[in-house]
């Protein structure tokens, strides 16, 4: 059970989440410097996933990886170290944010391990840096395709850096909701009609053709989708504080089913399957109706309160 000391006296939610302002027990005597420190680092990596899997998506979907071919991990441009085009200018793009991303990793990871006390914190964010090293693998076997790996380019493999790439994320910002904590009733009611707000987006983006451009289609689509992953994950993260106990395993179920039907819909959306666009819409209205149900019992079950604890020590 999470606790914090106020003249001595530890504070502790009933729900073992403690008390918003005054932090969380971190080894060392963690200073509220350092809890700023490891909020900002940890907001500043998860968005920067975010871009990165934007520029990815951006990448995949103009051919700028397969301009590499059997040049992996270098590429065109004088010594492969530099673009030759514009498609290789997005795939060197891609690579430097993952680079940076991959530095503020392993300074997350540190700080998590060395000043924090959550283990759930401490073991998302060393799970996303245990998946990274698959994720650039499956990276570089996409570019080569009828290069080094000529089968490399297929509806498998491209699923499989998707998922990565999803997975890492997700766990991103589960680690980032714990660290800042569950908010006060009235944000959680306004993150959930974010959610609403991004439904309609990720709609917008599957039945219309809002946009000329079929690449800038794509990433608007899926910037709606993978924000309202990180809505969807939040949530699930700030449940236990944030619901009343006995509605809890319900809003759970309808969250994560919500979670499931924005991964599949977002795999269909690719339409690296072949497969009839019918399945990725109806998928996608599926998706609307579990975020119309989610918003309903949110507003039944959310428990008011005006800001619950930071995060657990468990």
């Amino acid at each position: 059970m999470g606790e914090t000391a106020v003249g001595g006296v530890a504070v502790v939610q009933s729900n073992g989440w403690p008390a918003r302002n005054e932090g969380s027990k971190v080894r060392g005597g963690r200073s509220a410097t350092m809890t700023r420190c490891l909020r900002t680092l940890a907001g500043v990596t998860t968005a920067l996933t975010f871009v990165l899997i934007l520029l990815g998506i951006h990448t995949g979907s103009t051919g700028g990886g397969l301009s590499c071919g059997t040049r992996w991990p270098l590429c065109n441009g004088w010594m492969g170290l530099f673009p030759a085009n514009w498609a290789s200018f997005f795939e060197w793009i891609h690579r430097f944010f993952a680079m940076v991303v991959g530095f503020l990793l392993l300074g997350w990871l540190y700080g998590v391990w060395r000043w924090q006390d959550d283990r759930r914190v401490r073991y998302s964010v060393t799970a996303a840096i245990a998946i990274l090293p698959v994720q650039i693998v499956l990276g570089g076997v996409t570019t080569t395709a009828g290069g080094t790996f000529p089968g490399g380019f297929n509806p498998a493999v491209m699923t499989a850096h998707f998922t990565t790439a999803t997975t890492i994320f997700a766990l991103l910002v589960y680690a980032t909701a714990r660290l800042f904590g569950a908010p006060g009733s009235q944000v959680v009611r306004s993150v959930v009609g974010l959610g609403g707000g991004l439904v309609a987006l990720v709609a917008v983006f599957e039945f219309v053709p809002v946009f000329d451009h079929p690449p800038t289609n794509l990433v608007a689509y899926y910037a709606a989708a993978f924000a309202l992953l990180g809505v969807l994950v939040a949530l699930l993260t700030w449940s236990e504080p944030i619901v009343d106990l006995a509605n809890l395993l319900r809003f759970r179920a309808v969250a994560a089913t919500a979670t499931l039907l924005l991964y599949v819909a977002m795999v269909l959306s690719r339409q690296k399957w072949g497969l009839p666009e019918f399945y990725g819409e109806a998928t996608t209205l599926l998706l609307a109706a579990a975020i119309a149900a989610l918003s309903v019992l949110a507003n039944r079950v959310v428990v008011d309160t005006a800001g619950l604890g930071t995060q657990r020590a468990d």
